[in-house]
């Protein structure tokens, strides 16, 4: 379906990602900035977050500002927003949020679209057919998306880096991929972002 076409050409442009920089926000991004404390534990303070509304993907998203992660919308046939940490940030690491607003797919054959979306996107990675086609893909949910998810090791400029990425959905909208990368060996040290993140993501 198209759903699979675009995710080739997103995961193509996301992954000269890694040493790309700059802010960049439209007319179609509303930015502010709120206290994510409601879900933290007593051990943590409240982190403060950038709130961007992109109506182009239809979505909230929230990103850390503590520091600020550089955002971007990349326009084209299909836009992509970029979250990208900064460069004194570690590990470094890049979010990339896309989605197929005018997609509707069935909760039926959701399953099947999602696994095969992640399989083929992990190509872009580095991974050949019998790789790609042996990933543990396994349900998984974020906010009020769910679906499936992978992480696996894959190369970006020739650099070994972890990846997850997630197909999901709420029930009667439409599909979003999220996509994490940073260096090999260093995910676990993101597990705090994408809750923060991923676990706020919200339709407009």
């Amino acid at each position: 379906m198209s759903t699979e076409s675009g995710m080739n050409q997103f995961d193509n442009r996301r992954r000269r990602l890694l040493v790309a920089g700059g802010l960049y926000v439209s007319g179609g991004v509303f930015a502010g900035v709120a206290r994510a404390g409601s879900s933290e534990t007593n051990a943590q303070a409240p982190r403060e977050m950038q709130i961007h509304k992109v109506r182009e993907l239809g979505l909230e998203i929230w990103v850390e500002n503590q520091p600020p992660w550089r955002t971007e919308l990349q326009r084209g046939a299909h836009p992509t927003f970029i979250a990208e940490a900064p460069e004194a940030h570690h590990p470094p690491a890049v979010m990339s949020y896309s989605s197929w607003p005018k997609e509707r797919v069935a909760e039926g054959a959701f399953a099947t679209m999602a696994r095969t979306a992640i399989t083929r996107a992990s190509q872009n990675f580095g991974l050949n057919v019998a790789a790609s086609r042996a990933l543990t893909i396994l349900p998984a949910k974020h906010a009020s998306l769910s679906g499936h998810e992978a992480d696996f090791v894959g190369t970006v400029q020739g650099v070994a880096m972890d990846v997850r990425i997630f197909v999901g959905q709420e029930k009667g909208r439409f599909p979003v991929v999220l996509t994490l990368y940073t260096r090999k060996g260093k995910i676990h040290h993101l597990e705090q972002h994408v809750r923060r993140a991923w676990g706020r993501l919200a339709y407009l």
